[in-house]
């Protein structure tokens, strides 16, 4: 590895004696991101922002002013202080931790071991940045990050984004009989069903997750069941789905319409599941995949050619009587787990 100054001149020398007065200069504090930190141009800042809800970050001209905004309480002593003769702030400890860490940002890090981290908007994007497309990795100078802000809104329609869905409501239009049940049906001709998963102290010791399966009022087949596995959220979403799909395998129902306030589920299985089944139930960056038991058994559900699933994304606590009630029922799934567990 170089000295510090030869590692300047080899990222701004093809831009000259100004890019390279530049690179020395501006320093980019990240204090609330994917990674928190310190970093040298604007895409490795950026890279840790974009998207990121609440995200803090601001430009300095000094490394210690960029390292006091991320860790405000941290005291210096006089030697992480003290400025080489002829430099104008002082060089990092470890030039190579410091690269290694920038070169390669582990996107998981934005996927936490307990997804209780994330909030669903925050969740989703992260996992899209990891299995949609990724920004490159922060090696660019600043006049190339520069570059390629000028020309993205040209790029736009090319660029990825954080796959959303309009909350599309099922409007039941007719009663179909499946043995000695009865369910509401859309105009397709799909039965409607509610799904939703629930966790009380998620995150925290003693946390109780649990799903609702709801398919009208007082119907005999609405389901208040506690997790198995994983206690989070997001195994309560995705075991409500696999109850759904399971009972109507059970009676023999041809189409099922489910309805999940998760667009982190719908995602995962008409966006994603294809690409971790290909890379054997890994990420692109070959983390593995979370909760793969679950999605395992989901996506084997899914291959089951009798039956026909389509996925409807609605907006929770907007007073839609399907979701709330499916979330009353995972509540009550929650508590249960509670009961079992004490």
């Amino acid at each position: 590895m170089g000295t510090p100054i030869a590692m300047l001149f080899s990222r701004c020398l093809p831009f000259g004696i100004q890019a390279l007065q530049t690179c020395r200069m501006a320093y980019y504090a990240v204090s609330s991101g994917r990674r928190a930190g310190v970093y040298e141009t604007w895409a490795q800042c950026e890279e840790q922002v974009k998207g990121f809800k609440n995200a803090k970050y601001k430009k300095f001209k000094t490394r210690q002013e960029a390292e006091l905004f991320v860790n405000p309480t941290k005291s210096y002593a006089p030697h992480e202080l003290a400025v080489p003769l002829g430099a104008k702030q002082a060089q990092p400890a470890s030039w190579k931790t410091k690269v290694e860490k920038i070169e390669k940002p582990k996107y998981t890090e934005a996927w936490p071991d307990e997804d209780h981290d994330l909030a669903e908007d925050e969740l989703n994007a992260a996992m899209n940045e990891v299995e949609g497309d990724p920004r490159p990795s922060g090696s660019d100078t600043l006049l190339q990050a520069t570059y390629r802000k000028r020309r993205a809104n040209e790029d736009e329609d090319r660029k990825s984004k954080i796959p959303r869905h309009a909350c599309q409501v099922s409007e039941a239009a007719g009663m179909k009989h499946v043995g000695a049940f009865q369910f509401e049906i859309d105009a397709e001709g799909y039965v409607i069903v509610y799904t939703d998963g629930s966790c009380i102290n998620n995150g925290r010791p003693g946390a109780c997750a649990g799903y609702g399966v709801y398919f009208g009022p007082n119907h005999k087949l609405n389901a208040a069941k506690p997790v198995q596995g994983r206690v989070t959220n997001n195994v309560g979403e995705i075991q409500a789905a696999i109850h759904a799909i399971k009972t109507a395998l059970d009676l023999g129902i041809e189409k099922l319409a489910i309805s999940t306030d998760s667009q982190f589920l719908i995602n995962s299985i008409t966006l994603w599941v294809a690409g971790w089944k290909r890379r054997d139930w890994k990420l692109k960056n070959n983390q593995p995949v979370k909760n793969v038991v679950d999605f395992k058994e989901l996506d084997a559900l899914l291959q089951n050619k009798s039956l026909k699933v389509k996925w409807n994304y609605v907006e929770a606590h907007k007073g839609i009587q399907g979701n709330e009630m499916a979330d009353k029922l995972a509540r009550e799934g929650s508590a249960l787990y509670k009961q079992l567990k004490s």
